[in-house]
This record gives structure tokens, C-alpha cells and sequence, in this order.
């Protein structure tokens, strides 16, 4: 198993660049993905993620500085690009860092939704949900009250539209159809 992480390890790193960019992340998100991506991000080859990044990539203009490190911004690596090389193309606009956040966003949400639904039943208290998840993710239990209140809000939104997140369970006297 450790040989396959290893040589996982070593074919992500020969895929990525030196070159990164900061996006602006939420601080459970940003949190949250530096848990599962790594610091900084570096998201599978041939991924979706790493597509969205090539697809905004622009060579740097004239008189522009590279990014640099600032409290509250996330480190992304640029993926190794035969058709843009970061050497030449590492320049991402602030449209672009944007739209690499939000499918960070997208990402969390949908793990987000996805396990707290299933580990939420209706004699199961959200917020002790809302720490084990936080736990499990690499988030600070401090946001665990953000958590469990951004599944709840989404919860009842759909539940007005007649869709229910909440997990149930047959009771004895309950038919089968």
C-alpha cells in the first residue's frame, strides 16, 4: 500500500509546476481543502480541477508581479500543461481565481452535503454531526455552528421545493412496497 501512495506521490508531484497562484477560500474551506489537496492545492492529474486552472491561464502581462503569500489566501499549484507551460503561462486573472474557488466551493459542498446527510438521522443531534465531520476533514471545530448551520439552511431550502436530505429509517409496523 505504501509503494502505491509513494509512486501515486511521485507522478502528482511530475505533473505539477513550481509555479502557484492564491485564491481567496472561506477559512473552513480553505481548511478543509489543504486537508484532502495538500498545501498547497494540488489536485489529481487529469482532473477537473486541474482543467478549470489551465483553462484561465494567461501569460503574465507586462509589469505584473507574481502572486505572493498573504494571510487569507490559499496557495494553488498550476498543473504542467504541454499546451501551456507555466514557465510562460502562469498568470491567472482575478475572474479566473474566482472561478477556481468556486469549484473548490462546489467540491466542499458536495462532500459537505454527501456525508453530513448520511450521518444526520432524525434522532441524531446536527451538532454533534457538525464535529465529527469537522474532524474527520481537517477543519477546526471552532466552524463546526457554520457547518451544521450551511447544512440545515440547504436542508430546509430543498424541503420547501419537496426534496428531503433527511435520512429515514423503515420502522417495524412500516410496509415494504
Amino acid at each position: 500500500m505504501e509503494e502505491i501512495l509513494y509512486l501515486c506521490t511521485i507522478f502528482t508531484t511530475l505533473s505539477m509546476s513550481k509555479f502557484v497562484i492564491y485564491i481567496e477560500l472561506k477559512p473552513f474551506i480553505a481548511q478543509w481543502a489543504v486537508h484532502h489537496f495538500g498545501n498547497p492545492l494540488v489536485f489529481p492529474p487529469q482532473s477537473v480541477g486541474n482543467a478549470r486552472i489551465v483553462a484561465v491561464l494567461k501569460k503574465r502581462p507586462d509589469g505584473v508581479e507574481p502572486d505572493v503569500a498573504a494571510d487569507g489566501l490559499t496557495p494553488v499549484c498550476i498543473p504542467y500543461s504541454k499546451q501551456k507551460d507555466p514557465e510562460s503561462w502562469n498568470y491567472v486573472t482575478p475572474s479566473g481565481k474566482r472561478f477556481i474557488a468556486e469549484y473548490v466551493e462546489a467540491l466542499f459542498k458536495d462532500n459537505l452535503y454527501g456525508e453530513f446527510k448520511e450521518m444526520c438521522s432524525e434522532d441524531s443531534k446536527l451538532q454533534t454531526a457538525a464535529y465529527a465531520w469537522c474532524e474527520m476533514h481537517g477543519v477546526s471545530i471552532d466552524y463546526a455552528d457554520t457547518i451544521r448551520q450551511r447544512f440545515y439552511r440547504e436542508r430546509e431550502r430543498l424541503l420547501a421545493c419537496g426534496v428531503d436530505l433527511r435520512k429515514r429509517s423503515r420502522t417495524k409496523n412500516e410496509k415494504k412496497s
